[in-house]
């Protein structure tokens, strides 16, 4: 007997010896591809250290809180917040576990052998050969060029639609690429396949466009749709061509404000856009994604408190004197900050980051945009469409926001609809929060292409 409790005594140390040595670790996250090396050591203590092996000169980092016992290892790099915690085991020779970076968790896989790069599938994107003309193009918007893809059907021996494409909040590529997907490619190219044209541009100081994205404002960026639309009306190849605007989200609020004042705009379609208010949409999406993300009621409601309150003091403050208020109210919303949240930020950065973001031009035109000043200014087609998951902007508050304020003239011919099992990006979804984005095999559903394409037609019957 003595010699079986022997035995089994080892047999903790046995494994706790077989966690030793290299790991390798290939994964995909945020619809980006990840490999990673880890090196554990036992001895003089217990150490593991991170590599990245694309890098050009990968060099091992060493890891913070490392705790390797029995049969599991765990590990943070607090430079920027990510930890793991796995376990090994012998059949198979692995070590699995969860790594999180700050309030994203994913499910990684290491082995002993090197492994390839993870690759994504993007069964939408299109690829070549293609049989319609693509232009590349520069606007001229003031001092400001944009950079911009010009897709025309391959017939053009009558008059078609084209729709300028205007991409939502963040500085995004004329393919409005996100998590890997390009949602616009797939827009544009489908469009084109359909006898309608379609223009995309880079958005300030990305790609090909010119300027500062950081301190344009929301009427900036309305201008460079505006731009976009007058280089189309302005081109004698197109003179007899419906011209009109799709925005994605925040994009949407770009084409309202294009569309209010340039006529040469016809046709409007607002995608996962802002029915309501900007003021309404940012406390209620700061509600819904950190619920999205797993966080609990208290701790949402606290995020949609903090927004609620700096929208009220940024709408009744100029923004010199609204500066000392923001820091005061969030000196007090720190103080009553759930517990997680203040373990991953500091005051400062609490205090600075809210301010800059939203404190400035943009962020005020933003909190203050009002979708029905724009509406009842508005006497062309509109095409509101949401998915019923969108967590970003509430899909019914702006579905009733949009078909309530329909012109007259054009109620007969607009449309407001919201298409079941979609997010935000109009991707069928399963868990629907944001990082599930890049988890997605999906770009751009083609429930809502189709839509597209059908209410252009039936605007357009002759095509």
């Amino acid at each position: 007997m003595s010699k079986l409790i022997f035995l089994f005594s080892l047999f903790p140390f046995f494994l706790f010896g077989q966690i030793t040595g290299d790991w390798h670790a290939s994964f995909t996250i945020a619809g980006k591809s990840n490999r990673m090396d880890l090196q554990i050591s036992l001895t003089p203590e217990p150490s593991v250290t991170l590599t990245n092996p694309d890098t050009k000169k990968p060099e091992p980092i060493p890891m913070s809180n490392v705790v390797v016992r029995d049969s599991s290892v765990s590990f943070s790099y607090q430079k920027i917040g990510l930890s793991f915690k796995g376990k090994y085991h012998r059949d198979g020779d692995t070590l699995m576990g969860v790594m999180s970076q700050n309030d994203v968790r994913w499910t990684v896989v290491f082995r002993r052998e090197m492994l390839e790069i993870a690759k994504i599938n993007r069964p939408q994107e299109p690829v070549p050969p293609f049989d319609y003309p693509i232009e590349e193009v520069l606007i001229k918007n003031g001092d400001i060029v944009l950079g911009a893809t010009l897709t025309l059907p391959k017939d053009q021996s009558h008059p078609f639609p084209i729709v300028v494409l205007a991409s939502g909040s963040g500085a995004q590529d004329r393919n409005c690429e996100i998590m890997g997907h390009k949602s616009f490619w797939v827009i544009a190219d489908f469009l084109a396949q359909n006898g309608i044209g379609c223009l995309r541009f880079d958005d300030r100081g990305v790609g090909k466009s010119t300027g500062v994205f950081a301190t344009a404002s929301l009427l900036d960026f309305g201008s460079d749709v505006s731009a976009c639309v007058n280089f189309l009306a302005e081109d004698e190849r197109f003179y007899d061509c419906p011209i009109g605007i799709a925005g994605h989200s925040e994009g949407g609020m770009h084409a309202l404000i294009a569309a209010k004042k340039n006529k040469s705009v016809e046709f409007v379609i607002e995608l996962a856009s802002v029915g309501t208010s900007g003021k309404n949409v940012l406390i209620e999406q700061q509600y819904l994604i950190p619920l999205a993300a797993g966080k609990d009621t208290a701790y949402a409601t606290w995020n949609r408190d903090v927004y609620a309150g700096l929208s009220e003091i940024i709408a009744r403050y100029p923004q010199n004197k609204a500066s000392d208020r923001i820091a005061e109210f969030l000196d007090t919303m720190y103080q009553i900050a759930p517990s997680d949240f203040k373990s991953a930020a500091n005051i400062m950065n609490f205090k600075v980051g809210l301010n800059v973001f939203l404190n400035n031009d943009w962020g005020r035109q933003f909190i203050t945009f009002d979708t029905k000043k724009y509406l009842k200014k508005l006497k062309i087609p509109i095409l509101a469409i949401n998915g019923s998951m969108d967590i970003q902007v509430p899909p019914y508050p702006s579905q009733q926001g949009f078909s309530s304020l329909f012109a007259k003239q054009t109620r007969s011919t607009s449309e407001a609809a919201i298409i079941e099992g979609l997010n935000h990006l109009f991707q069928r979804c399963e868990r629907c929060d944001i990082m599930e984005y890049g988890d997605l095999e999906e770009t751009f559903s083609p429930v809502v292409l189709q839509k597209m394409r059908e209410w252009i037609y039936g605007l357009y019957f002759r095509f």
